[in-house]
Protein backbone atom coordinates (compact mmCIF):
# COMPACT_ATOMS: atom_id res chain seq x y z
CA UNK A 1 0.00 0.00 0.00
CA UNK A 2 1.15 3.35 -0.87
CA UNK A 3 1.93 6.00 2.11
CA UNK A 4 1.17 9.81 1.40
CA UNK A 5 2.06 12.43 3.26
CA UNK A 6 0.84 16.19 3.28
CA UNK A 7 1.92 19.46 4.41
CA UNK A 8 0.03 21.25 7.98
CA UNK A 9 -0.10 23.87 10.76
CA UNK A 10 -0.15 22.91 13.73
CA UNK A 11 -2.72 24.48 16.13
CA UNK A 12 0.08 25.14 18.52
CA UNK A 13 1.72 27.92 15.70
CA UNK A 14 -1.21 30.11 16.34
CA UNK A 15 -0.69 30.18 20.31
CA UNK A 16 2.90 31.58 19.30
CA UNK A 17 1.73 34.61 17.48
CA UNK A 18 2.11 37.39 19.46
CA UNK A 19 6.39 36.45 19.72
CA UNK A 20 6.16 35.19 15.44
CA UNK A 21 5.44 38.61 14.03
CA UNK A 22 6.72 41.34 16.80
CA UNK A 23 9.35 42.65 14.34
CA UNK A 24 10.43 46.52 14.18
CA UNK A 25 8.67 49.99 14.58
CA UNK A 26 9.72 50.21 10.71
CA UNK A 27 8.40 46.90 9.96
CA UNK A 28 4.95 47.34 11.91
CA UNK A 29 4.58 50.74 9.67
CA UNK A 30 5.82 49.15 5.93
CA UNK A 31 2.76 46.27 6.97
CA UNK A 32 0.01 48.81 8.13
CA UNK A 33 0.82 50.87 4.98
CA UNK A 34 0.72 48.48 2.67
CA UNK A 35 -2.43 46.64 3.62
CA UNK A 36 -4.02 50.57 3.05
CA UNK A 37 -2.82 50.90 -0.51
CA UNK A 38 -3.92 47.14 -0.99
CA UNK A 39 -7.40 48.12 0.23
CA UNK A 40 -7.41 51.06 -2.49
CA UNK A 41 -6.54 53.78 0.22
CA UNK A 42 -5.50 57.14 -1.44
CA UNK A 43 -4.94 58.46 1.68
CA UNK A 44 -3.63 57.56 5.45
CA UNK A 45 -3.50 59.40 8.27
CA UNK A 46 -1.44 58.82 11.30
CA UNK A 47 -1.91 60.57 14.75
CA UNK A 48 0.05 60.12 18.02
CA UNK A 49 -2.07 60.97 20.74
CA UNK A 50 -1.31 60.25 24.60
CA UNK A 51 0.72 57.08 23.68
CA UNK A 52 -1.81 55.89 21.28
CA UNK A 53 -1.24 55.36 17.61
CA UNK A 54 -4.31 56.06 15.07
CA UNK A 55 -3.76 55.00 11.66
CA UNK A 56 -6.99 55.71 9.75
CA UNK A 57 -7.22 55.26 5.64
CA UNK A 58 -9.90 55.61 2.92
CA UNK A 59 -9.56 52.19 1.47
CA UNK A 60 -12.66 50.20 0.82
CA UNK A 61 -12.13 49.10 4.86
CA UNK A 62 -13.11 45.55 6.31
CA UNK A 63 -15.87 43.45 5.12
CA UNK A 64 -15.35 40.01 6.78
CA UNK A 65 -13.49 40.99 10.29
CA UNK A 66 -12.50 36.89 10.92
CA UNK A 67 -9.84 38.12 7.98
CA UNK A 68 -8.02 40.20 10.89
CA UNK A 69 -6.94 36.91 12.51
CA UNK A 70 -6.71 34.56 9.56
CA UNK A 71 -3.17 34.31 9.73
CA UNK A 72 -1.94 33.48 6.35
CA UNK A 73 -5.44 34.85 4.37
CA UNK A 74 -4.75 37.78 3.08
CA UNK A 75 -8.31 37.77 1.61
CA UNK A 76 -7.05 39.92 -1.34
CA UNK A 77 -8.20 39.19 -4.74
CA UNK A 78 -6.38 37.36 -7.53
CA UNK A 79 -4.59 40.05 -8.92
CA UNK A 80 -3.38 41.13 -5.83
CA UNK A 81 -2.25 37.81 -5.30
CA UNK A 82 -0.55 37.47 -8.65
CA UNK A 83 1.45 40.55 -8.80
CA UNK A 84 2.49 40.76 -4.74
CA UNK A 85 2.46 37.78 -3.15
CA UNK A 86 1.06 38.95 0.03
CA UNK A 87 1.95 36.95 3.22
CA UNK A 88 -1.57 37.56 5.04
CA UNK A 89 0.74 38.67 7.78
CA UNK A 90 -1.15 42.19 7.97
CA UNK A 91 -2.22 43.15 11.06
CA UNK A 92 -0.49 40.23 13.02
CA UNK A 93 2.68 42.60 12.82
CA UNK A 94 1.05 44.52 15.89
CA UNK A 95 0.44 41.12 17.74
CA UNK A 96 0.49 41.23 21.16
CA UNK A 97 -0.35 44.58 21.59
CA UNK A 98 -4.13 45.63 21.78
CA UNK A 99 -5.52 46.89 19.43
CA UNK A 100 -8.79 48.70 18.31
CA UNK A 101 -10.54 48.48 14.83
CA UNK A 102 -13.43 49.99 13.25
CA UNK A 103 -14.67 49.89 9.92
CA UNK A 104 -18.05 50.20 8.28
CA UNK A 105 -20.57 50.16 11.02
CA UNK A 106 -18.55 47.25 13.39
CA UNK A 107 -15.85 47.65 15.48
CA UNK A 108 -13.67 44.90 17.74
CA UNK A 109 -10.96 44.57 20.27
CA UNK A 110 -7.76 42.64 20.07
CA UNK A 111 -5.57 41.82 23.23
CA UNK A 112 -2.47 39.42 23.78
CA UNK A 113 -5.07 36.43 24.46
CA UNK A 114 -7.13 37.22 21.19
CA UNK A 115 -3.42 36.76 19.00
CA UNK A 116 -3.22 33.33 20.38
CA UNK A 117 -7.06 32.30 19.58
CA UNK A 118 -9.29 33.16 22.23
CA UNK A 119 -12.37 34.41 20.56
CA UNK A 120 -12.72 37.74 20.05
CA UNK A 121 -16.06 39.66 19.96
CA UNK A 122 -17.17 42.16 16.97
CA UNK A 123 -19.68 44.68 17.67
CA UNK A 124 -21.73 47.37 16.09
CA UNK A 125 -20.60 50.72 16.00
CA UNK A 126 -22.88 53.75 16.60
CA UNK A 127 -21.43 55.30 13.51
CA UNK A 128 -20.08 54.18 9.90
CA UNK A 129 -16.48 54.49 9.23
CA UNK A 130 -15.24 54.65 5.51
CA UNK A 131 -12.14 52.72 5.30
CA UNK A 132 -11.17 51.38 8.51
CA UNK A 133 -9.08 52.96 11.84
CA UNK A 134 -6.68 51.44 13.57
CA UNK A 135 -5.56 52.40 17.31
CA UNK A 136 -2.90 50.94 19.54
CA UNK A 137 0.32 51.69 21.95
CA UNK A 138 3.74 51.26 20.05
CA UNK A 139 6.88 51.50 21.46
CA UNK A 140 7.14 55.00 20.42
CA UNK A 141 5.69 57.48 18.21
CA UNK A 142 4.82 56.78 14.87
CA UNK A 143 6.32 60.56 14.01
CA UNK A 144 6.76 62.03 10.54
CA UNK A 145 10.70 61.12 10.74
CA UNK A 146 9.45 57.63 11.06
CA UNK A 147 6.65 57.29 8.89
CA UNK A 148 8.03 59.90 5.86
CA UNK A 149 11.00 57.16 4.53
CA UNK A 150 8.39 54.76 4.29
CA UNK A 151 5.52 56.69 2.74
CA UNK A 152 7.78 58.63 0.28
CA UNK A 153 7.81 55.93 -1.99
CA UNK A 154 4.49 54.02 -0.99
CA UNK A 155 2.54 56.06 -3.82
CA UNK A 156 -0.22 56.90 -1.37
CA UNK A 157 -0.45 60.31 0.90
CA UNK A 158 0.18 59.84 4.38
CA UNK A 159 -0.30 62.57 6.93
CA UNK A 160 1.11 62.20 10.06
CA UNK A 161 0.27 64.51 13.08
CA UNK A 162 -1.54 67.01 10.52
CA UNK A 163 2.06 67.40 8.17
CA UNK A 164 2.26 65.74 4.50
CA UNK A 165 4.92 63.38 4.47
CA UNK A 166 7.03 64.04 0.72
CA UNK A 167 6.01 61.66 -2.23
CA UNK A 168 7.79 61.12 -4.97
CA UNK A 169 8.47 58.47 -7.98
CA UNK A 170 10.97 55.99 -7.42
CA UNK A 171 12.20 56.08 -10.94
CA UNK A 172 11.77 58.91 -13.53
CA UNK A 173 9.86 59.07 -16.00
CA UNK A 174 12.41 58.11 -18.68
CA UNK A 175 13.11 54.96 -17.09
CA UNK A 176 12.61 51.81 -18.79
CA UNK A 177 9.65 49.56 -18.23
CA UNK A 178 10.22 45.69 -18.30
CA UNK A 179 6.63 43.69 -18.52
CA UNK A 180 8.99 40.51 -17.91
CA UNK A 181 9.46 40.47 -15.33
CA UNK A 182 7.53 43.67 -14.27
CA UNK A 183 9.19 46.57 -13.15
CA UNK A 184 11.01 50.04 -14.11
CA UNK A 185 14.97 50.60 -14.49
CA UNK A 186 17.09 53.64 -14.39
CA UNK A 187 20.20 54.42 -13.96
CA UNK A 188 20.61 57.52 -12.18
CA UNK A 189 24.12 59.65 -11.77
CA UNK A 190 22.59 61.78 -8.86
CA UNK A 191 19.55 60.33 -6.27
CA UNK A 192 17.68 62.20 -3.82
CA UNK A 193 18.44 61.89 0.23
CA UNK A 194 14.98 60.08 0.17
CA UNK A 195 17.02 57.11 -2.05
CA UNK A 196 20.40 58.04 -0.28
CA UNK A 197 18.55 56.78 3.35
CA UNK A 198 18.34 53.23 2.27
CA UNK A 199 21.93 53.01 0.59
CA UNK A 200 23.72 51.61 3.76
CA UNK A 201 27.58 52.18 2.15
CA UNK A 202 28.13 53.99 -1.39
CA UNK A 203 30.56 52.03 -2.28
CA UNK A 204 28.73 48.78 -2.28
CA UNK A 205 27.59 47.07 -5.56
CA UNK A 206 24.12 47.10 -4.76
CA UNK A 207 20.68 47.96 -6.32
CA UNK A 208 18.22 49.58 -4.69
CA UNK A 209 14.60 47.92 -5.71
CA UNK A 210 10.78 49.73 -4.10
CA UNK A 211 8.31 46.85 -3.21
CA UNK A 212 5.50 49.55 -3.40
CA UNK A 213 7.15 51.59 -0.66
CA UNK A 214 9.64 48.64 1.14
CA UNK A 215 13.17 49.43 -0.24
CA UNK A 216 15.30 46.68 -0.48
CA UNK A 217 18.69 46.04 -1.41
CA UNK A 218 19.82 43.35 -4.27
CA UNK A 219 23.35 42.46 -4.30
CA UNK A 220 24.03 42.54 -7.98
CA UNK A 221 26.12 45.07 -9.94
CA UNK A 222 26.44 44.56 -13.48
CA UNK A 223 30.04 45.94 -13.93
CA UNK A 224 33.53 46.00 -11.97
CA UNK A 225 33.19 49.12 -10.48
CA UNK A 226 30.14 51.67 -9.43
CA UNK A 227 31.47 54.57 -11.13
CA UNK A 228 29.64 56.70 -8.80
CA UNK A 229 26.03 55.49 -10.33
CA UNK A 230 22.94 53.85 -8.62
CA UNK A 231 20.81 51.32 -10.20
CA UNK A 232 16.82 51.82 -9.31
CA UNK A 233 14.39 49.18 -9.85
CA UNK A 234 10.42 50.52 -9.02
CA UNK A 235 8.42 47.07 -8.99
CA UNK A 236 4.89 46.98 -11.05
CA UNK A 237 1.68 45.87 -10.02
CA UNK A 238 2.01 42.72 -12.16
CA UNK A 239 5.13 40.71 -11.20
CA UNK A 240 6.40 37.62 -10.20
CA UNK A 241 9.41 39.14 -8.21
CA UNK A 242 9.74 38.19 -4.83
CA UNK A 243 10.65 38.60 -1.32
CA UNK A 244 11.77 36.26 1.11
CA UNK A 245 9.12 35.15 3.93
CA UNK A 246 8.79 36.08 6.59
CA UNK A 247 11.12 39.33 7.13
CA UNK A 248 10.96 40.14 3.02
CA UNK A 249 14.55 42.14 3.45
CA UNK A 250 15.78 40.34 0.44
CA UNK A 251 14.64 39.22 -3.04
CA UNK A 252 14.03 35.29 -4.10
CA UNK A 253 15.94 33.65 -6.45
CA UNK A 254 13.44 32.55 -9.04
CA UNK A 255 13.01 32.97 -12.93
CA UNK A 256 11.81 36.39 -12.35
CA UNK A 257 15.03 37.65 -10.36
CA UNK A 258 17.35 36.00 -13.37
CA UNK A 259 15.56 38.41 -15.49
CA UNK A 260 16.09 41.15 -13.52
CA UNK A 261 19.17 40.46 -13.11
CA UNK A 262 19.57 40.63 -17.16
CA UNK A 263 17.35 43.95 -17.46
CA UNK A 264 19.67 45.50 -14.95
CA UNK A 265 22.77 44.24 -16.96
CA UNK A 266 21.17 45.67 -20.16
CA UNK A 267 20.19 48.61 -18.52
CA UNK A 268 23.69 49.14 -17.31
CA UNK A 269 25.43 49.24 -20.24
CA UNK A 270 22.77 50.83 -22.30
CA UNK A 271 23.79 54.33 -20.22
CA UNK A 272 27.03 53.67 -21.13
CA UNK A 273 26.20 53.88 -24.76
CA UNK A 274 24.17 57.34 -24.12
CA UNK A 275 27.66 58.63 -23.47
CA UNK A 276 30.30 60.41 -25.37
CA UNK A 277 32.43 58.41 -23.73
CA UNK A 278 32.45 55.44 -21.19
CA UNK A 279 35.54 53.45 -19.17
CA UNK A 280 34.11 50.11 -19.82
CA UNK A 281 36.37 46.62 -19.75
CA UNK A 282 36.94 45.28 -22.65
CA UNK A 283 34.86 42.20 -21.00
CA UNK A 284 32.14 44.42 -20.15
CA UNK A 285 31.69 45.91 -23.64
CA UNK A 286 31.65 42.19 -24.88
CA UNK A 287 28.42 41.33 -22.58
CA UNK A 288 27.17 44.78 -23.39
CA UNK A 289 27.28 43.61 -26.96
CA UNK A 290 26.00 40.35 -26.10
CA UNK A 291 23.11 41.53 -23.85
CA UNK A 292 21.83 44.56 -26.90
CA UNK A 293 22.02 41.44 -29.47
CA UNK A 294 19.44 39.00 -27.65
CA UNK A 295 17.20 42.22 -26.43
CA UNK A 296 17.26 43.18 -30.30
CA UNK A 297 18.49 46.57 -29.48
Amino acid sequence: MQETICAKVDPRLLTKADRLFTGTVEGRIIEILQNARRAGATEVRITNKDGFVTVQDNGSGIEDFQKLLDLGGSGWDEKMEAGEDPAGVGLFSLAPRKVSIVSGSKKTVIDKDGWTGKPVEVIQNTETVKGAIVKFRDEKPWDLDLVEKHAVFAGIRVVVDGKLCHSMPFCRGESAYYENPGCRIEVAKEISNYHRAWSTNWYQRRVLVNFHGQVVQLDHWPGKHRQGLTILVDIAEQTHIRLMLPARTILVENAASIKLKEAIELEYYKYFQKQKNHALYYEEYQRAKELRQSAGN
